[in-house]
């Protein structure tokens, strides 16, 4: 038979571990939603050229513009300050990524861009 403090123990156990769960499943929903879009973006190293696709269509690394072999994809950093997100090259920085608006650098903050922040970035859509 269980004395009342093994019964309060044991609902405190209970209440715990549902608060923990929950509280996970929020964070893991957060962290899904900045990786899904609707679009992929790429920025040529070269010519600085800016260039969006549906969201399954990717390009090669060949620019449409200066057609150098230099196309990368990009990704997205939101700033929590200033509310603005920065888009850059994926790769060839060891800089870390700040924020162009208020230049504060972004730590944990990858969001992926949609096609509406492309569009805002001066993006041209690439038809797959």
């Amino acid at each position: 038979m269980q004395t009342h403090s093994q019964s309060i123990r044991a609902t405190l156990s209970v209440i715990l571990a549902t608060l923990l769960l929950s509280h996970t499943a929020c964070k893991k929903e957060a962290g899904l939603a900045a990786l899904e879009t609707d679009a992929n973006g790429f920025l040529c190293l070269k010519c600085g050229a800016k260039f969006y696709t549906e969201r399954t269509v990717f390009m090669g690394s060949k620019c449409p513009q200066c057609k150098q072999d230099a196309l990368t994809q990009t990704v997205g950093y939101y700033c929590d300050k200033d509310q603005h997100l920065t888009i850059r090259a994926a790769e060839g920085d060891r800089q870390g990524a700040t924020c162009e608006k208020c230049q504060a650098h972004l730590v944990n903050a990858m969001k992926s861009p949609s096609e509406k922040d492309y569009k805002a970035w001066g993006a041209t859509k690439v038809k797959g």
